[in-house]
Order: structure tokens, then sequence, then C-alpha cells
């Protein structure tokens, strides 16, 4: 094998002898077959430990074949969307069920125009803490708080589905249900915080602007006139429960109550409050007396109406009876959201995927190894037997041009001989 040569003279160049090209042969079989051999074995390897990965590819699959690859393939799947930007009104209704009070007759013109009919027009001939002063201003406050609360939850829900649910990718049916349940969620939250700021905006401006009311519920004017100048009616604020006073406070507030005529006899009224705005006292009352009929019927009493409404019922509401009206309109009087989603088929149906692909690793294969070398074992060896006998002579040239310098014999300077002959030599020649 040493004296292996699968090189003719011609691999070496014409200006070169056959002994010459004999030995340079056999040095380049050797490396001829090492890099060979070494090459090979490398390539084995490679194709060893590089697990090779593969792709599948579906152009526009249907909804069952969609299925069973995702069953398959579970998130090695992807599927890219030809139309990637739906309403979301394609994919989800959401109604909202509100407080029974605001569906009720109680927040009705009608029952509010008939209940207050047989009161003096002229509020101020009640006592200032008699609770007909109040009655028809907080049920119309009441009315308009329902009307604003249904109308912003409407407002939201429109503004929600009206938006575009964008997805590049095909969501997976599980994906799909969290992300809309997500994007609902948020919907729902903002809904209440984006009123609740409006709400609160209203109540400091007039807070801050210190209005009088209507009704002399916060200040009253200073009489007689006799002592004072007229450039300005002069004013003095109301107290409530002989502490606060509507002019430090705004949300000062005591127990609603009726009193009888001629007479000093109260009946407080359940749940409800008086203060110094209409507003600002029934948002720290609760709805405790339109749950009890006997409480109705106490207003109805004292207004000299008589109707046939009954009472709320607690069993179907999430709130207590007892919770203050503040809350209810910081939940927008909501009981309950109602969403309704469509089939993850139709979501399939409008994202309209154009392919689906996943990819696979395939496991290591002895015949498509043998297969990959021999393939590639034919170009290995014409490059080896274009390479090595050009590696083997830019070798041997070197070789002879070191060895050349090693042997060459540096001449002796004439002069320098002269210098170096012995004194006997010199006095010879004289």
């Amino acid at each position: 094998m040493l004296n292996l040569n699968i090189f003719s003279v011609q691999d070496f160049g014409s200006n070169v002898d056959r002994m010459t090209a004999k030995r340079l042969g056999q040095w380049t079989t050797r490396l001829y077959i090492i890099m060979l051999i070494s090459s090979v074995a490398l390539l084995a390897i490679y194709n060893i430990v590089q697990v090779p990965t593969l792709t599948n590819t579906f152009n526009r699959p249907s909804f069952e074949l969609y299925n069973q690859l995702k069953h398959d393939h579970a998130d090695k799947l992807s599927c890219s969307c030809s139309i990637i930007a739906s309403t979301f009104n394609s994919f989800v209704n959401i109604e909202a069920v509100f407080h029974e009070i605001c569906l009720s007759p109680f927040v009705s013109d009608q029952w509010r125009i008939n209940l207050t009919a047989d009161l003096v027009p002229d509020l101020s001939i009640y006592a200032p803490n008699d609770y007909r002063r109040f009655l028809s201003a907080h049920l119309q406050f009441l009315q308009g708080l329902c009307q604003l609360s249904i109308e912003s939850v409407n407002n939201s829900i429109k503004q929600f589905l009206s938006s575009s649910f964008i997805t590049a990718d095909l969501l997976s049916e599980k994906n799909f249900y969290e992300r809309l349940n997500l994007l609902i969620n948020e919907s729902r939250l903002n809904a209440p915080t984006v009123f609740a700021r409006i709400f609160s905006l209203i109540r400091s401006v007039n807070d801050g602007n210190a209005f009088i009311s209507t009704y002399g519920t916060n200040f009253k004017y200073i009489t007689p006139w006799e002592r004072h100048v007229f450039i300005y009616a002069p004013t003095e604020a109301v107290f409530y429960d002989d502490e606060c006073s509507c002019g430090l406070y705004s949300n000062c507030t005591s127990q609603a109550r009726f009193i009888k005529t001629n007479s000093f006899e109260t009946i407080s009224i359940e749940g409800l409050k008086i203060g110094c705005t209409p507003s600002e006292s029934l948002l720290v009352s609760t709805l405790e007396c339109f749950y009890n009929q006997s409480c109705i019927d106490l207003i109805e009493e004292y207004t000299n109406y008589t109707s046939n409404v009954t009472h709320l019922s607690s069993i179907t509401s999430r709130f207590a009876v007892n919770t203050s009206i503040t809350e209810l309109v910081h939940n927008l009087f909501i009981e309950e959201w109602t969403t309704t989603m469509t089939n993850y088929s139709f979501y399939f149906k409008q994202c309209s995927p154009l392919l689906c692909s996943y990819t696979f690793t395939e496991n290591f294969n002895v015949f498509h190894t043998i297969t990959l070398l021999l393939s590639l074992q034919g170009g290995l060896t014409i490059i080896l037997k274009w390479i090595c006998p050009t590696i083997i002579r830019i070798i041997d040239e070197v070789y002879k041009y070191r060895k050349t310098r090693r042997n060459v014999i540096q001449p002796v300077d004439s002069l320098e001989m002269e210098a170096t002959e012995c004194p006997e030599t010199s006095a010879l020649r004289y």
C-alpha cells in the first residue's frame, strides 16, 4: 500500500521525469487516501449528529384538514391568514343586564309626575328637613344616573364591537377564546372607569363653584334685608346633624324624614338621606326603601298618591340591599354581562388561511446516510484528485528550495586570503 500510485506523470507536469513523478505520485496517493477517509468520516459524523428538520406545507387547507393537522402536530403547526383584520362583532355579541331599579317604574317620568302632582309647587312651604323638598329631585337624579349608565355601557359595547380583531396568524381554538375573553374583560373594566372620571369631574366643578341649590338645601338667604346693603344677597350655610356645615363640606347629610303637618313628629325613611344638595345626598343613600313595600306606601301616603307599583326583588340582584348608590354608579348599575361567542369554525373561515405548515425532525436513517455519502464521494474524488497533486508539488518545491539553500558554497574573497597568508611565505617571495 505504501508504494500505491494512482496518479500519472501528466498530473505533475511535462517537465518532471518519470522517477520523480513516481515518487510524487506515491506521496500524493497517500495524501489522497488520508483526506478522502477523513472527509467521509467527518461527513458521516456530521450527518449522524445533525438532526435534519423538514417542513410540510398545505395550501388553503379545509377546516377538517386543519383540525386533523392540529391534532397530530399541535403547536408545531402554523397557518398564515389571508384576512388579518375583522371586527369583533363578527365573533362576539355582548349585552349588559342592568339593576332592576333602572328598569322599574320608580325611574319613569310618569310615576314621578303622578307622585309629586299633589305637592305644593313652592317647596319652601315644607320644613327644610322635610323629605318632600328632595323627593322630586332625587327621583329625577336617579333616573338620569340610570340613563347615563345605560348609554355609557351601550356606547362602550358598540365601540368595542366595531373595533378590529387583528391576527396575522391563525390562532388555535384555545388561544382564540382566551384572547377574546381577555379583550372583553379589558373593555368591561374600562367602561366604569371612564364614566367615573367624567362623573367625578362634574361633582368637583359643582363643589368648587359653590352653587346654591334651587331647593335652598345648602345655603339660605338672610333676612330681613333692611340690615344689609343691596349690592349682594347675603346667605349663610345650612347645617346637617348640627355639626356639618355646607359652607365647609358639600356632602353633609342626615336621615331623610317626613314631618307631619302642624306637628313636630317625624317619620324616618329607610335608606334615604337629605343633605347640602339633592345629588350628593342621593349618592350616599341606598335603595332599601324601594325593596320595602311599606316604605313605598309611606312615600305615597305623604304625597297623596296611590299606585299599584310593587317593591324591588333582592333575589335577582348581585348587590346587597344596603349598597350605596355611589357604588351602584361606579358599577354602572350592571348586574351582569352576557357574552355570546361565535363558533371557532367561523373564525377559521374569516381568517381563510393561505398556507399551513409544520416542521418535524427525522430520525437517524442508516440508508439515508450511506446514500448521502455515496453521492458526495464522487465530488470529493474529483476535488481531491485535483488538489492533492498540487499540494504535493508545492511541498516538494519548497523542500528542494530549502535543500539547495543549505548546500551552496560561499566564495572567499581573494584579498582576504592574501591577508591571511603566513609571513614566512611572504618572505620567500623576496
